[in-house]
């Protein structure tokens, strides 16, 4: 075989590789993505941070909305953990965004997901954005 035709095969072969690591890379948030310890911890910094507009029972004021069940399906499905982490980042609390450590934001999703019955796993929510946005946010674990 000649030299350009072998490159050509061993580029496709290559590009298909890779294809396959980004396919295998995807993960949901049904695959066990945050840890209970980490749900524990976000649990106590929504005491503190959220609960006053969201609710106790995370079922909203009225004017925030409601963090779990059918209001988050709604508002998360089809986006990633990166976009969720980002939003509360950037957003709240609405008086002081991006006033809480990146760990604090980290727990506080990670308290979100299990609010929402998505299964704990045995690795924390990885700090990396690029890992984050890997993470799809799906309704249910089939999807």
């Amino acid at each position: 075989m000649p030299i350009l035709q072998r490159h050509v095969a061993w580029t496709l072969a290559t590009l298909a590789l890779a294809g396959t690591a980004l396919v295998a890379q995807r993960r949901t948030v049904w695959d066990g993505v945050y840890t209970v310890a980490e749900a524990t911890r976000g649990a106590a910094a929504y005491r503190t941070t959220c609960a006053g507009c969201h609710g106790a029972d995370l079922g909203g004021d009225g004017t925030a909305p409601s963090l779990v069940g059918e209001s988050f399906t709604f508002q998360w499905s089809d986006t990633t953990v990166k976009a969720l982490l980002t939003r509360i980042q950037t957003a709240m609390p609405p008086d002081r965004p991006n006033s809480l450590s990146l760990d604090t934001y980290r727990d506080l999703v990670a308290f979100l997901l299990q609010a929402n019955k998505m299964p704990p796993g045995q690795r924390e929510l990885d700090p990396t954005p690029e890992n984050l946005e890997q993470i799809a946010i799906t309704g249910n674990g089939k999807d």
